[in-house]
């Protein structure tokens, strides 16, 4: 299958690289399906998610341990049980992230991160309980303070 991506244009993919997001993100809940490209192959450190439903639709996601070291998000047991999996060690997390210009203009989301089943493709938004999170982290604060 092919889809004309917002970042990269024409893109061939299968129906196993797609992720489901249950409910949808935060703000576009009608839309379910996604294709995770990476910006570099073999590095999930920054990725377009495509929407599959709207090909306008992309948002840039970070893998949040590789700017946030001491990350630690908590699932509950009802989100593990909605997303199919059997452990937390069965999830990955990113973190949607707003590019400016510059990077002290840009942020990310620690707040309501996206976690992904590694083994079915399921994922969810989340909004962690966790109090040191908020939904705009600056990426340049982060940068320099992990450097």
């Amino acid at each position: 299958m092919n889809i004309n991506a917002k970042y990269f244009g024409l893109i061939s993919y299968e129906e196993k690289e797609l992720i489901h997001i249950i409910n949808g993100l935060i703000g576009f809940e009608s839309y379910n399906k996604y294709l995770p490209i990476p910006f570099q192959e073999e590095d999930d450190s920054l990725i377009s998610l495509q929407c599959l439903e709207d090909e306008d639709l992309s948002f840039i996601l970070m893998n949040p341990f590789s700017i946030c070291q001491d990350y630690s998000p908590k699932l509950s047991d009802q989100e593990l049980k909605e997303l199919g999996a059997e452990s937390a060690d069965d999830i990955s997390y990113y973190v949607i992230s707003v590019i400016r210009e510059s990077v002290a203009q840009s942020t990310v989301n620690l707040k309501a991160p996206l976690a992904v089943n590694a083994i079915n493709r399921q994922a969810k938004q989340v909004i962690l309980e966790q109090a040191e999170y908020t939904f705009r982290h600056a990426l340049g604060d982060m940068i320099h303070k992990e450097g």
